[in-house]
């Protein structure tokens, strides 16, 4: 089919090969042939032959082109010849992409000078600019087919090449096999070192080839190539068009060294025996000039002995094609041994090996690598022990040395180029047995990169000569504190000032079925700091398969004893913590289990002085920065309950603040807690908890740790004795900085289920749904001191149905407002009514009473009207007396109404405090200790609260 195309594409220029050269249409052939006789010369187009000129009287150097022209130009070398051809000027018309006008097509693997181009392969077709690459003739015939069909050409158009006739006996690699167009047998007996040239190099190698080399050398010899000059056409990563792949051994059965293309530089290759084969295949790509490759081989029997080398060991390998370099893998937890070339003998001169030590590295399994020597005895010239050398221009070993990469740049460094590689540390001479030098050197991961080099061979007669070391591969947690126990053992110890550590492998994925511990140990008289950066495991709400333990230790009679702080699971970001008071010594446990995993924890901690209380008496700046507060607060008849704020509250508190309050209620009581009110950075759900920066912590409550802002998630919490403690803390570094909390705290007797009559007298008062026994006292204190497990406001509610009245001594019934009761309108109107409901109910009670005890003691009528009249004059003055207060009370609002205009235009930095009193019942009125806070100017604005005068408050301002 090829064939019949060209037939077609020819033919209209074979039947016009004639010119018409002048007026008188002189017909005459362009073809030109070039053999032996003229080895050597020049053609170019426009040009004919200097006869055919001259017996016409043209111009030869400029002819007059015509309209379908085609030149064939046809060389022909001596035998065992070949035929190059070199351009030095190439102008057609057209372009690369659309050669239909003129062109020049090259046909450079003809066997025979009769063989008909039509039906030989075409070796390229050029026009435009672009001029062919040096072409070389794959036998000692070349032919060139000029085609032109252009009549408007541009000045300097054609082109100019030299050709010349050059011997073919360095194509001929070795003895030819047999029935092979391009086969070679390279012996060691016949050629210990030579070259090898593709078949047209340095000129474009011919399309759809496929030529074999096989070196065959002596038993005990190996065989090295060297690559000066590599081009072969690049199609992809795996050489899918055109390839060299040389295979270690005879046939390609054999394992596969390297299959290469594109362009390459000083590629060496080294065999594992004896033999080498190498396949070069060709293809027809896109339109490229490739020249091919020059390969330079030898056979020796000096080259290192790798079964020597590898001593038989499992998991250290020779790297295929390198005379020495070797990979030493893990088997895990396993340990080798590797040597230098001929230890303990003299190591050869002019020798490179590289040692790669790969350790595990998967989801499960990480590895670091811990390199010890044995011995060293690598001499040089210079008297230097050892250095650590920035750059190989520096190495103070200059005619051998070992050379250490464990940092990720200088392993990739020594890996790319032998000449310009970079190590850590660089060792050479005879370092003595005990010398730390002799290491052991751990690397910073999973890898390690160890170079031998010689450049010359020095020997001092003392053996051994060269080096031996071990390698461990031990199990890398990614943790930095001291290692305890073996090494697959994830136990730790941190006795620093400062320090962090971290779940394994952090930031990575933790693996499974890992568990560790961190033993975090100060001096007495210390105590420890512990906040977390991140915290991120796996699990859900449900299961607590991956989880975190933080235990306080304590010694007693030499016997060492661990309480549990708090156990976090996924569900929860731990906020910072303090070791327990008497105890310098903080263990934490990790457990990971069989399934999920993410990026685990990375924790921070600081060994900080003691302090002198468990729980504080006063206010306290213990060190620079750190502040301490709380105090221990007994229940009492006269003091039920009270609140609990934060520092500064309700202004920001401080970074670094610790503190701890202790409740103590009397026996046969508990304490209820709730939370009034709670502004702390981080974030609570029903399910989870985040208080990285801050929290506060109840002995005992539900959820180990609070924060953020909705009270909600605190619901009403009773002690399960008549003692509870909470702490808050902030962390070291940085925390925004939030309100705070107000936590309200309440003397209980829990008589749900049990006998109510214990809680029946004046000074106690039953809830009615929580059956909480509480003291009279706390009835309409504004606070909610029955609500627990269910909603319960009843010490609150009862009393607006008899109670409208208050005083400084409390709630009287029908008693006379003092004056800092105050209240809304709504609440004035709604007590009016329900005081004129109560003065009519106890009225007709009156006259009721009267009206029995007469008929008991059989009186008269008049004593009937006499009691009625009084009832009736009693409730006519109590009405009269609240429409004078409602009168009073619309006359205040009005004149208020009045003055609102003046209020928004002048601003006064502080409002009249109001009285301490207890507030009225249902109101939402502050309590008493956080009442001063609350009044500030219309604008909103707080003056602020500094540290030091909350440290001289007195300790009932957090108490009460």
């Amino acid at each position: 089919m090829k064939m019949h195309f060209l037939q077609l594409l020819l033919v209209p220029f074979i039947t016009n090969t004639v010119t018409s050269l002048d007026s008188r249409k002189t017909i005459f052939q362009c073809d030109q042939h070039f053999d032996e006789s003229q080895p050597e010369g020049i053609i170019n187009f426009p040009s004919l032959p200097k006869q055919l000129a001259i017996s016409h009287g043209i111009n030869s150097s400029k002819p007059e082109l015509r309209y379908n022209l085609q030149c064939v130009y046809t060389f022909v070398a001596g035998p065992r010849q070949r035929v190059i051809l070199e351009f030095d000027h190439f102008l057609l018309s057209g372009s690369s992409e659309n050669c239909d006008i003129e062109y020049i097509d090259i046909y450079s693997e003809i066997e025979n000078v009769d063989e008909d181009i039509l039906s030989s392969t075409l070796g390229g077709r050029y026009c435009g600019t672009v001029a062919p690459h040096v072409r070389i003739s794959l036998r000692n015939v070349m032919k060139l087919v000029l085609h032109s069909r252009s009549t408007n050409h541009e000045e300097n158009h054609g082109f100019s090449a030299k050709y010349s006739f050059i011997p073919g006996e360095k194509f001929i690699s070795g003895a030819s096999v047999s029935g092979q167009k391009c086969g070679y047998i390279i012996d060691s007996s016949v050629l210990k070192a030579g070259t090898v040239y593709s078949p047209t190099y340095p000129g474009t190698y011919p399309h759809n080839m496929h030529c074999s080399y096989l070196l065959k050398g002596y038993p005990e010899e190996r065989i090295r190539l060297f690559f000066s000059d590599f081009d072969i056409f690049f199609g992809g990563e795996h050489c899918p068009y055109d390839s060299i792949t040389i295979f270690d051994g005879d046939s390609p059965s054999a394992p596969i060294i390297r299959k290469v293309c594109g362009l390459q530089q000083r590629m060496e290759i080294y065999s594992m025996t004896n033999t080498l084969l190498i396949h070069f295949n060709t293809t027809q790509p896109a339109k490229s000039d490739p020249r091919g490759f020059i390969m330079d081989y030898e056979f020796s029997s000096r080259f290192v002995k790798i079964h020597k080398l590898l001593n038989g060991q499992k998991g250290v390998t020779h790297i295929r094609g390198t005379e020495c370099d070797v990979r030493v893998e893990s088997n895990r937890e396993t340990t080798h041994t590797i040597s230098s070339p001929n230890y303990p003998e003299v190591y050869p001169a002019n020798t490179t090996c590289t040692y790669i030590i790969h350790g595990l590295q998967g989801e499960q399994n990480l590895e670091n690598v811990i390199l010890t020597f044995q011995s060293i005895a690598v001499l040089s010239f210079d008297t230097a022990l050892a250095t650590a050398t920035p750059s190989a221009d520096d190495i103070a070993c200059p005619s051998a040395w070992v050379g250490i990469a464990t940092s990720e740049g200088n392993m990739r460094a020594v890996m790319s180029s032998t000449d310009d590689s970079i190590f850590d540390v660089t060792l050479c001479e005879r370092i003595p047995s005990g010398s730390p030098l002799l290491g052991p050197y751990v690397s910073e991961g999973p890898r390690m990169v160890m170079q031998f080099g010689s450049t010359d061979t020095r020997d001092d007669q003392i053996s051994p000569i060269g080096f031996k070391a071990t390698i461990e591969f031990r199990t890398d947690f990614g943790v930095t504190g001291d290692s305890l126990g073996t090494s697959n053992e994830c136990r730790f110890r941190f006795n620093s000032s400062t320090g962090f550590f971290n779940s394994p492998r952090y930031p990575a994925n933790y693996p499974l079925d890992t568990n560790c511990t961190y033993y975090i140990v100060a001096e007495p008289e210390k105590e420890i700091l512990l906040h977390f950066e991140q915290f991120a495991l796996s699990g859900d709400n449900r299961n607590c398969d991956d989880y975190l333990e933080v235990y306080d230790v304590f010694v007693e009679n030499g016997e060492e004893k661990l309480r549990l702080k708090e156990r976090y699971c996924s569900d929860t970001f731990p906020g910072p913590s303090v070791s327990a008071f008497g105890s310098h010594e903080m263990r934490i446990f990790f457990t990971s289990g069989s399934t999920g995993t993410a990026n685990g924890f990375k924790a921070l901690f600081e060994i900080r002085t003691a302090r002198k209380e468990d729980v504080p008496s006063g206010e306290a700046h213990i060190r620079r920065g750190s502040y301490r507060c709380g105090s221990v607060i007994n229940a009492t008849t006269e003091k039920p309950n009270g609140l609990i704020i934060s520092p500064n509250y309700p202004v920001k508190y401080n970074k670094d603040v610790h503190c701890d309050w202790k409740i103590n209620a009397r026996e046969g009581y508990q304490v209820l807690l709730k939370m009034e009110a709670i502004d702390v950075e981080g974030e609570m759900t029903t399910t989870s908890a985040s208080c990285q920066k801050a929290v506060i912590r109840v002995e005992g409550a539900p959820k180990p740790e609070y924060c953020g802002t909705k009270r909600e998630f605190f619901e009403s919490f009773l002690s399960d004795s008549n003692t509870v403690r909470i702490s808050f803390l902030t962390a070291p570094d940085k925390v925004n900085g939030l309100k705070g909390f107000n936590l309200s705290w309440t003397e209980v007797k829990n008589l749900s289920g049990k006998d109510e009559s214990v809680c029946k007298s004046d000074t106690l008062y039953l809830c009615t749904y929580s059956k909480l026994c509480i003291d009279s006292k706390l009835r309409c204190n504004g606070l909610d001191n029955c609500g627990y497990l269910v909603q319960d406001d009843t010490d609150e509610q009862h009393s607006r149905v008899i109670i409208f009245f208050k005083n400084d001594f409390g709630f009287l019934l029908m008693g006379f407002p003092s004056s800092d009761w105050k209240i809304s309108p709504h609440e004035e109107l709604l007590n009016l009514v329900n005081g004129i409901k109560v003065c009519a109910f106890v009225s007709c009670c009156f006259l009721c009473a009267l009206h029995i005890g007469s008929l008991k003691e059989k009186t008269g009528d008049r004593t009937v009207v006499l009691a009625a009249i009084f009832c009736g004059g009693i409730f006519v003055f109590i009405c009269g007396f609240f429409l004078y207060l409602f009168k009073k009370k619309l006359e205040r609002k009005k004149k208020s109404k009045r003055k609102s205009d003046t209020k928004h235009r002048l601003r006064q930095p502080y409002r009249q405090q109001k009285p301490m009193n207890r507030p009225h019942c249902d109101s939402q009125l502050s309590s008493p200790a956080t009442s001063r806070f609350v009044h500030h100017d219309a604008t909103g604005i707080m003056p602020p609260i500094q540290l030091h005068h909350i440290r001289n408050t007195p300790e009932e301002f957090y108490t009460n």
